[in-house]
């Protein structure tokens, strides 16, 4: 069986999976995106956990979250316990965008899936389920 480099695969995949929600949704790009995944998770993040995810500057997370309240993706707004903390929140319409731009991307990991057999589909889920505990593991060594 040829060695296949994985990193090309799973590189290529994920800009497929990013023209995709493209597509779908042309004024979100893939970082304002992942600011609104973030903002969904962790429930109100400050402007540096964001920047920390991201792993981009201040000034740089400042100018996607300005274009998220530009299209009223999300809020902006202190901490009540330090008002030199910014927090970050959904609004309904950032839900939405969130909402539908993990749908689109389901959708479309889903269509691609369609092509293997259960047994596959296990496989696959078992392989990258090791991926990621091995990554898991990298990162808190």
């Amino acid at each position: 069986m040829p060695k296949t480099d994985i990193a090309s695969l799973l590189v290529s995949l994920t800009r497929s999976l990013y023209r995709t929600m493209r597509s779908a949704s042309p004024n979100c790009s893939f970082l304002e995106m992942k600011t609104l995944t973030i903002a969904h998770e962790q429930k109100n993040p400050s402007m540096k956990d964001i920047a920390d995810e991201l792993g981009i500057s201040s000034p740089a997370t400042t100018a996607i979250v300005d274009r998220l309240i530009e299209n009223k993706d999300v809020i902006r707004s202190e901490d009540k316990d330090d008002r030199r903390v910014i927090r970050i929140s959904l609004t309904p319409s950032g839900k939405k965008t969130f909402e539908k731009n993990r749908n689109v991307i389901y959708d479309a990991i889903n269509a691609r899936g369609s092509v293997l057999s259960d047994k596959e589909r296990a496989e696959l889920a078992r392989i990258l389920l090791k991926l990621q505990d091995n990554n898991q593991n990298s990162v808190n060594k």
